[in-house]
């Protein structure tokens, strides 16, 4: 009984360390060929994802379409002209 469950602890380690093995593998294939479309193609591949910074912090609470929102208001000034001369050095 106990060389069967050493066997069997063994079996599953070694299949774990392949399936693990296979999985870090398709990770470096697939980045090679990123890698290498970016590289062929000239453009950078449209990999995107977004990630929750915090996924636990409670959704901020929007004013519903009938709630009076008081803020205080100032005025906006006209920006200052830039130059049209370069810096001097």
């Amino acid at each position: 009984m106990p060389l069967i469950r050493l066997l069997f602890r063994w079996a599953v380690l070694i299949v774990g360390a392949v399936i693990g093995l296979g999985f870090f593998l398709f990770a470096v294939v697939a980045f090679i060929v990123l890698l290498l479309v970016g590289r062929l193609t000239g453009r950078k591949p449209n990999v995107q994802f977004r990630m929750n910074r915090n996924p636990w912090a409670q959704r901020r609470a929007t004013p519903s379409e009938g709630d009076v929102v008081d803020i205080e208001a100032r005025e906006v000034r006209d920006p200052a002209p830039l130059p049209l001369q370069p810096p001097h050095r």
